[in-house]
């Protein structure tokens, strides 16, 4: 399905990683393609019955020898190769929760509005990179993860009274040194795609004092250069008209799917610092995007968005690449929800904080591989054949076309993506074609257990 197979996968990504021993490289490489080739499975159950295998795994995850942070490093490595290949890439990111309910969670950190919450763990931001080009996803470039502590519960107003390095919301700018570090000349061509909670003024000035691109949506009315009127009205009656366009916006939990049609205007407005800010300009010009649906229907939550940018936004074409850009940044809430529900990262249940960590390393990758492969499957353009073995497409014709005969050459690759899904359980009831995580890789799993035994038969059949 990916390109190379999981244990060539595993290598190039951790076959690097400085873990103090060249053995425990190799069992790491061997416990991700384990875990790659059983998508969601445990790490007990990617061992199949193999004890030697099991019994090694463990080891590795109890070993406080092997650090987090060199796993990541490895990966992290891995991914700024690829990187070098796109003219143009988009860092989208952002922060979820991982969380877990057992007895290691009171030693974790709260992740929720409630200090006596059942679950606790951990707060993690992910960087993920796309080629803005193709729009798929090159891999994952950087991510911190930390617990949040039990006794800041309730202090919230005290945010402003500490030092802005020492706030959490330091995380966007942490980020973006980790991401520059690695890219290193490559950060030139890279655009942060990020959403209202990155509209930070430390966080923007730190992207123009070092020349980085950046795509935030806004949230903060702020003051402005020579003007007694503040940003949002300022917007709305200095921003100039550029053009009209439509959007689909798809059925999603109680919201019905409708066509959109949004107005698009742009400005270039001078942003004052707000009071007490430390930086050493207290004015930023930025380019601005203003997105607003006209016509939206009574009941629904019109599109309206503002986007802070870089980026040029004088014509109509550059402002819709604007939007597009963030646009994409949903794919950061793919990625985490894959993680999730896929991967299965919140069902580990190590008694550790150290195991966990190990555990919340391995999986965010192979996270990356399971969102790889649907867009592999979704490319409707390409044939089964760069994507599926002839063993693959074959096994999965037979498990769901049962009545139709074997065609001589694979067929199109979308047949592949609601093959998969079928085979996963599948049945589109509510006739919007959108298939969940949790399918695709139940029907992923289900292909490499029939594959598997299709493949054993072969091999009993020129054995006799």
């Amino acid at each position: 399905m990916i390109p190379i197979d999981e244990l060539g996968w595993s290598q190039q990504l951790f076959g690097g990683s400085d873990l103090g021993d060249a053995r425990r490289t190799a069992r790491l490489v061997d416990v991700a393609a384990r875990m790659a080739k059983q998508v969601g499975s445990s790490l007990a159950k990617s061992c199949d019955g193999d004890q030697a295998a099991l019994l090694g795994s463990y080891r590795l995850m109890r070993n406080e020898a092997v650090k987090p942070v060199a796993i990541r490093a490895s990966g992290f490595a891995r991914v700024a190769e690829l990187a070098q290949i796109p003219e143009l890439l988009l860092a989208v990111e952002d922060t979820t929760s991982v969380s877990y309910p057992h007895a290691v969670a009171a030693e974790l950190g709260l992740t929720g509005g409630k200090q006596t919450a059942k679950r606790n763990g951990f707060l993690v931001h992910s960087v993920l990179l796309l080629d803005a080009q193709s729009e798929r996803t090159v891999g994952l470039v950087a991510q911190q993860h930390w617990c949040r502590d039990p006794a800041s519960y309730g202090k919230n107003h005290t945010r402003k009274q500490r030092v802005y390095q020492d706030r959490e919301s330091y995380k966007w700018e942490r980020a973006s040194v980790d991401t520059a570090q690695r890219l290193g000349p490559t950060m030139q061509r890279t655009i942060s795609v990020c959403d209202r909670e990155s509209d930070i003024y430390d966080y923007l000035w730190h992207k123009h004092r070092n020349n980085q691109r950046f795509v935030v949506r806004a949230q903060a009315n702020r003051r402005l250069l020579n003007s007694e009127a503040k940003f949002f009205d300022t917007l709305q009656s200095d921003a100039i008209t550029l053009c009209g366009y439509t959007v689909e916006i798809p059925q999603r939990g109680g919201r019905k799917a409708r066509t959109a049609n949004v107005l698009l205007r742009s400005a270039t407005l001078d942003c004052l610092a707000p009071e007490g800010a430390s930086v050493a300009e207290k004015t930023l010009r930025i380019n601005v995007i203003l997105a607003e649906e006209v016509g939206a229907p009574t009941l629904s939550e019109p599109l309206n968005w503002v986007l802070l940018t870089t980026e040029a936004v004088d014509d109509a074409q550059a402002a819709l690449q604007v939007v597009r850009y963030y646009e994409l940044r949903w794919r950061i809430e793919d990625y985490h929800k894959v993680w999730k529900s896929g991967i299965g990262v919140e069902r580990q249940r190590f008694q550790s904080i150290g195991n966990l960590e190990r555990m919340l390393v391995i999986t965010a990758f192979l996270a990356v591989r399971l969102l790889q492969l649907r867009e592999l499957l979704d490319a409707t353009e390409t044939t089964n054949e760069k994507v599926l073995t002839e063993d693959e497409w074959k096994v999965l014709w037979l498990s769901t076309e049962r009545n139709k005969p074997l065609p001589k050459t694979a067929p199109p690759a979308h047949w592949a993506f609601y093959a998969i899904a079928k085979l996963g359980g599948f049945t589109d009831t509510k006739r919007t074609r959108r298939v969940g995580w949790d399918t695709i890789w139940q029907g992923w799993f289900r292909l490499q257990e029939r594959l598997q035994g299709y493949q054993l038969s072969k091999s009993e059949l020129v054995e006799l």
